[in-house]
């Protein structure tokens, strides 16, 4: 995976690899030495097009534009948490099956998170987690 292709696989191409091992160290490592910029960036576009609203608002939660204006990389926190929204993206995509229900299900409160809506909730580690145990429920069919 060259640096350039890097963002748009890690964020629109995320689907669950969680039986890869070899992709998994590659976003380990990628999160670790910093994701492009540009990463930020395609995550707002994928996050405008599953209807968050203000996805611009939502990114500068992760790393505000202007800082992102004066760097070429991530930091390793910030990385772990576009990688993460990315990663919760890739699995309601693959639970529900398709992103109609899938941006649904991320965009709206939900009653088990306290009325939190999961892609905001997917910003923290415990939230994101939440939100899996969630999605992985609703996979195996128990009720959500």
């Amino acid at each position: 995976m060259n640096d350039s292709d890097l963002p748009a696989q890690l964020v629109r191409e995320a689907r669950p690899v969680y039986g890869e091992p070899d992709q998994l160290e590659r976003l380990r490592q990628a999160a670790e030495t910093g994701l492009p910029v540009d990463a930020v960036k395609v995550l707002q576009a994928e996050l405008k097009r599953f209807g968050v609203q203000r996805p611009s608002d939502f990114v500068n939660g992760i790393i505000s534009r202007a800082t992102r204006q004066r760097r070429n990389r991530l930091n390793r926190e910030e990385s772990e948490v576009v990688l993460r929204v990315a990663a919760v993206m890739a699995l309601a995509v693959y639970v529900w099956g398709e992103e109609e229900g899938a941006a649904t299900f991320l965009v709206h409160p939900h009653r088990m998170l306290g009325g939190a809506i999961p892609i905001e909730m997917a910003l923290s580690e415990v939230g994101a987690r939440h939100v899996e145990d969630i999605l992985w429920g609703l996979h195996y069919g128990l009720p959500a």
